[in-house]
């Protein structure tokens, strides 16, 4: 049986870490006024954040149509059997109900879609995805691929700090994280995504110190079965931090992952966060 994996862009995958999985991501779309681009696709994320910063309105983005998944589903029924798509939480986008209606349009298509809403955003998203088909590649059948997903979203978790929370508060994606809000002049919150929407970890002072917290709160959670540093516009940065908690994952490394334009849209310039799967207990 053949398994084919499906995600979105908000899964901030390196293309050529989606590509080595095989796993297709379907663009979300992010607007400047009245322009409209395909996230990663017709817009390149350097591109993205010069305009972010320069324009006098932050842009919108929303879900793929549901046309837009069925096109994908059926290109893939040629040669699968099975198609496990997995997405956005449903909390902050109505990606996965785009899917969910996508899928629909092909159930008489001798091929079986299985939907399933992650609960996470970003590299969380993406490391789901990951594991989802490094089981497919190895043969599994269906319900073997969405039970490796659905465990793995149980052990996924991202950090995140970010510059300043306009973008999040302006985007209305500011969730649990809301509470950051109201006399907090200058710190570098981190967030994390919990209940699948924002939500506040901690407010340290400066950018530094915030960088160390979620270094220790990164080693606390060790051991990893894949672990990744993501970034908006700071990549030195990045493989700084990428350098400093190697150490955590000798044999698979650290996978460098740049925000992309939809989540860069809510996270603003600046981001830089660690995403990661946890190892099984035991």
């Amino acid at each position: 049986m053949t398994i084919a994996i499906v995600t979105d862009s908000t899964a901030d995958l390196p293309r050529g870490l989606a590509d080595e999985h095989g796993i297709t991501v379907v663009p979300l779309i992010v607007r400047f006024g009245m322009e409209e681009f395909k996230d990663g696709v017709d817009i390149d994320n350097d591109e993205f954040y010069r305009r972010l910063q320069s324009e006098n309105e932050l842009p919108t983005t929303s879900q793929p149509s549901p046309g837009d998944f069925a096109e994908t589903y059926r290109t893939l029924a040629a040669d699968h059997d099975g198609i496990v798509s997995i997405h956005i939480s449903g909390k902050v986008s109505q990606t996965v109900n785009s899917s969910t209606q996508g899928a629909r349009e092909v159930a008489g298509d001798d091929v079986r879609i299985e939907t399933v809403d992650s609960g996470q955003a970003t590299i969380a998203l993406g490391l789901i995805a990951v594991e989802a088909a490094k089981v497919a590649a190895s043969g599994a059948t269906m319900d073997e691929v969405v039970a490796t997903a659905r465990d793995a979203m149980t052990r996924a978790r991202f950090y995140g700090m970010v510059d300043t929370l306009e973008y999040l508060l302006k985007g209305g994606r500011i969730g649990r994280a809301k509470a950051f809000l109201g006399g907090l002049l200058k710190v570098t919150p981190i967030i994390t995504f919990e209940e699948g929407e924002s939500a506040p970890v901690e407010s340290p002072r400066t950018r530094r110190r915030a960088i160390d917290r979620m270094k220790a709160l990164t080693e606390a959670a060790a051991p990893f079965d894949q672990l990744a540093v993501h970034y908006s516009t700071e990549p030195e940065e990045a493989a700084i931090l990428a350098q400093e908690i190697a150490h955590l994952v000798p044999d698979s490394g650290v996978v460098t992952s740049q925000i992309g334009a939809v989540v860069g849209t809510y996270a603003g310039p600046g981001s830089l966060g660690v995403g990661f799967i946890r190892a099984k207990s035991g």
